[in-house]
């Protein structure tokens, strides 16, 4: 399911059955033209592997939109603003809560925000069509949806 008043409906109706919400963790620049690009690259990518990850895990899982961040501010400036937001999206019943990025510097946080983060190292600017970016992806993706299982029956 997503951010989408046809999906949030069905989400209200179906709530007990899903309990895993995905966040998307995006850092934006406008800093320089060579990073301004690779964030928006990066953005791109991200949303292949949420797509992905969201269909494969249907009626369980919640992709929330992408949360932005500066890509110049420290994650600890971040943290409060995170916190926050985690807090609101704790209001529903969701028992597992995932942070997905390319960003390794959210490590540092992400115990003290009783969450799990999906960190995917970073991909070069490449052509987002190509045989191997798209089965690398889907390698990754399916070892995302494995970690993401392997929480399910953990608890």
């Amino acid at each position: 399911m997503k951010w989408l008043s046809k999906d949030l409906e069905q989400f209200v109706k179906a709530k007990e059955y899903i309990d895993t919400v995905i966040i998307p963790l995006i850092p934006m620049t406008f800093s320089n033209d060579e990073t301004m690009i690779e964030t928006a690259f990066q953005k791109e990518v991200m949303e292949i592997y949420t797509m992905n990850i969201e269909q494969k895990l249907k009626g369980r899982v919640f992709l929330l939109p992408e949360y932005y961040y500066l890509k110049n501010d420290t994650i600890t400036e971040e943290q409060t603003r995170l916190e926050q937001y985690i807090d609101n999206i704790k209001q529903q019943p969701f028992k597992y809560i995932f942070l997905i990025t390319f960003d390794r510097n959210w490590r540092k946080i992400t115990k003290q925000l009783d969450v799990e983060l999906l960190w995917i190292p970073s991909l070069s600017n490449e052509n987002l069509q190509s045989n191997e970016l798209q089965q690398m992806i889907q390698s990754q993706v399916k070892a995302i949806e494995e970690l993401i299982k392997d929480s399910w029956n953990s608890h």
